[in-house]
């Protein structure tokens, strides 16, 4: 048996084969990365230092930079209401268009009562490590309840 397979011909030399490589698509069809300009960065910092501040554990600071490295695309930031329910039930995203794309994790970021009620009154916050050195300024939008906590839905700015 070994004898007749050495003798057989490669499978390439029937097929014209071309190989091509390259990066796949971004889920939606665009990459989305919330990274501020070099240019403005300092003014962006100094605008932190005066909002309100949400303190972000290990595991926020991570998601922070997978939505600002664009890994989560198509999200513009933290997930709202109808995108965590759609990920939950669905394991994917509807999108504007009526496109789907797959998304099984939510992304949110869990707040407690307290930061709830110091953010409330401003329409910006501050996401901050645990040395109070600004990461990202978000635009607060909605948040839901559910126990305990609160989940924040907001987009970076």
């Amino acid at each position: 048996m070994p004898d007749l397979f050495a003798k057989m011909p490669l499978l390439s030399h029937f097929l014209n084969v071309r190989v091509e490589a390259g990066l796949i698509e971004p889920d939606g069809g665009k990459l989305v990365e919330l990274f501020v300009e070099d240019s403005k960065r300092n003014i962006k910092k100094q605008e932190a230092v005066s909002l309100p501040k949400i303190r972000l554990t290990k595991s926020d600071l991570q998601w922070v930079q997978v939505l600002s490295e664009g890994w989560a695309s198509p999200l513009g930031g933290f997930m709202r209401e109808f995108e965590f329910l759609q990920t939950l039930h669905f394991n994917s995203l509807r999108l504007g268009d009526g496109s789907v794309v797959n998304m099984s994790v939510p992304i949110v970021l869990a707040i407690d009562d307290s930061q709830k009620h110091n953010i409330r009154v401003s329409t910006r916050v501050a996401l901050v490590d645990s040395d109070d050195n600004p990461i990202a300024i978000l635009r607060w939008g909605w948040s839901w309840d559910q126990g305990s906590e609160s989940w924040i839905l907001i987009r970076f700015w």
